[in-house]
């Protein structure tokens, strides 16, 4: 949002809003140089809690009072006019060229313009098949969500506390408490074994970020009296900077370290960083004052809400290369250039209260006849492109029919229920066949088998049938449970939809000591519903040191997680012995007969590709496993 306010503008962090809205860009895009990057909308909390608790208190301060709906009417003028223009004219291009993406943003609307979008995320009760694929072009609204509902909690403290001569004292305790309530609950719920979205996109877990900005406004005297100095000041600010990047291009957003510490970390890094840029004769704040960081920092809004669903639309969501990538970010800056043009500065101008009060008035000279007739031109030009817009959105909203990423929902559904009938038939014959076989003590007297005579080597076939193996999976080896068991009968394939990584310890500490499985080797084939975390390590050291461990790699493309799991997953294979990859994002490439719309998830074909893939590389394993053991 806007960093003026009468008095002072700190036009560096209009820059700072510009780098950090590009590192946001770059890390859709999966720039490996901004595997951090959703660090930057860190960065705009920070900067918007600041600036907008700084114009409450000055308002507070100069009146006694806080006109509340003002500074809501304000709010709604800034934020609702481009975000009225971006569903308006994504959701037609989205009705004509993607209807996938077109039903999962009609079922976002609601939320996004009451500004709920971060709760609708996390209760959301849409079909795991529903959600498969591309996510919904306007995800990445949760953070406006969380900024609307922290303007409504600062703005109410404000004005209960605009007659107090200690205001900033009692806000300073409220922010501060608030804030370490907030960094605790983010530490707390976080949990690897479930989906991070409670703690990603809760209010509650991420408004320290904005509460952190809202105290340097408290305090905002004082501070600058400690950075009055230059020097101070320039440390401070390149230090902070210098870290923030750091941790923007080395750590991943989705690491379980920025649950732990690193948002808070990163929190205060931008803290420290605001508050230097308060000294603006600094060369960080000038060079953050530069023209182009300011002009994009002006623009950072609307190219934060164009850059995402565009870049569903163009990329599907998946990796793609530079041309598509440039491409992206030319158009995000173009269209917010345009909604801002034709749209809010409007709004946010006046201009169409201006143009009411010229045709009210009666022109006595022809310079107010002009006048006149240039506000009625106005007038009628801004009706019919907002009508235009509107009503061709409604239309398609009404009767565009609605299309999900996945065409056999119903299908998938009953194959996954299928397939862990099987696997529960499996483990009751298992525990029929073992309660059934005699124990035996060994008498003493058995002959000797002879040395002389050779062991015949086993077949292809006499192996898969007599090896047990543990495969571990999600729904991708749920759907090929059946085709697993046609190569492996006597092996168990333990699938679940929507399974986590970290999951896979207690499941196997389940198959270990209520089945007593004690067979020839794991499979771990989770990996495409989020990252992996510490599953790994911990993984291969329940398992025994020389039982085979297989890393089944995954194809998720509308994943920001899919490439950096594949690459961990190579990289802990070849630093732990009896470790292995199955490479199956290898084996798949160049074959989309093996995948349903969503890119992801198998058709029958792929199932019997899947099957085949691990058949090679346990078979692999085995009879090099047994030349070295010979």
């Amino acid at each position: 949002m806007s960093t003026k306010r009468e008095g002072t503008y700190i036009s560096a962090l209009s820059g700072l809003k510009a780098l950090a809205a590009l590192m946001v860009v770059f890390y859709h895009l999966r720039f490996p140089f901004a595997q951090g990057g959703l660090l930057g909308v860190t960065v705009f909390f920070v900067i918007s809690g600041f600036t907008i608790a700084r114009s409450l208190l000055k308002e507070a301060e100069q009146k006694n009072s806080v006109d509340f709906g003002n500074f809501w009417l304000r709010r709604i003028k800034r934020i609702l006019p481009g975000l009225i223009v971006l569903i308006s004219v994504t959701v037609v291009l989205n009705a004509i060229f993607s209807r996938v993406l077109f039903t999962k943003e009609c079922r976002d609307i609601v939320s996004v313009l009451t500004g709920t979008n971060n709760w609708w995320q996390i209760f959301n009760n849409v079909s795991y098949f529903e959600n498969a694929g591309a996510p919904s072009p306007l995800t990445h609204t949760w953070s406006l969500a969380i900024e609307i509902q922290f303007y409504l909690v600062i703005s109410l403290m404000a004005v209960l506390t605009a007659r107090s001569q200690s205001r900033r004292k009692i806000l300073g305790i409220a922010c501060s408490a608030i804030s370490i309530v907030s960094m605790a609950l983010m530490v707390i719920l976080f949990d690897p074994s479930k989906d991070p979205s409670r703690v990603y996109y809760g209010t509650d877990t991420r408004i320290f970020s904005l509460m952190g900005g809202a105290l340097i406004a408290i305090y905002e005297d004082r501070i600058r009296k400690l950075f009055a100095q230059p020097l101070p000041a320039e440390g401070a600010g390149w230090l902070s900077l210098s870290a923030l990047g750091f941790m923007m291009v080395t750590i991943s957003g989705y690491d379980a370290f920025m649950y732990r510490g690193g948002q808070i970390i990163a929190s205060g890094l931008c803290c420290v960083l605001v508050m230097s840029l308060l000294n603006q004769k600094t060369l960080i704040s000038k060079l953050l004052s530069l023209s182009p960081l300011t002009w994009c920092g002006t623009y950072s809004y609307g190219i934060y809400l164009w850059h995402y669903p565009l870049m569903l639309l163009i990329m599907n969501g998946e990796k793609a290369g530079l041309l598509k990538s440039l491409c992206v970010i030319v158009l995000s800056v173009i269209m917010s250039l345009l909604s801002d043009l034709l749209f809010e500065r409007p709004v946010n101008k006046g201009s169409y209260a201006k143009a009411l009060n010229a045709i009210r008035t009666v022109p006595k000279t022809e310079k107010g006849k002009r006048r006149k007739k240039a506000a009625s031109a106005f007038l009628m030009r801004s009706a019919l492109m907002n009508a235009v817009l509107i009503l061709s959105a409604g239309l398609c909203i009404a009767l565009v029919p609605r299309q999900s990423a996945v065409a056999n929902i119903d299908e998938l559904e009953k194959q996954a229920e299928k397939a862990s009938e099987m696997t529960a038939q499996k483990i009751k014959e298992r525990e029929e066949a073992a309660a059934s076989t005699p124990v035996t003590e060994p008498s003493g007297t058995e002959e000797p088998v002879s040395s002389a005579e050779p062991v015949k080597e086993k077949t292809d076939e006499e192996i898969l049938n007599e090896i047990d193996l543990l495969l571990i999976g999600d729904s991708v080896a749920l759907g090929a449970s059946e085709a697993f068991y046609e190569v492996f009968p006597n092996s168990i394939c333990d699938a679940a939809v929507s399974r986590y990584t970290t999951e896979s310890f207690t499941i196997y500490d389940i198959w270990r000591y209520e089945h007593g499985w004690n067979g020839y080797g794991v499979i771990f084939a989770l990996g495409a519903n989020g990252m992996l975390y510490d599953s790994l390590p911990t993984l291969r050291e329940m398992i025994t040191p020389e039982r085979p461990f297989f890393l089944l790699t995954a194809r998720a493309p509308h994943t920001e997680w899919g490439d950096i799991n594949n690459e961990e997953m190579h990289k802990f294979a070849s630093e732990h012995e009896n470790t292995y990859i199955i490479d199956w994002y290898a084996y798949s490439e160049g074959h989309p007969e093996y995948f349903i719309e969503d890119g992801t998830h198998l058709t029958p074909e792929g199932t019997k590709a899947y099957a085949e893939c691990i058949r090679q590389a346990v078979l692999e394993v085995y009879r090099a496993r047994e030349k070295e053991n010979a």
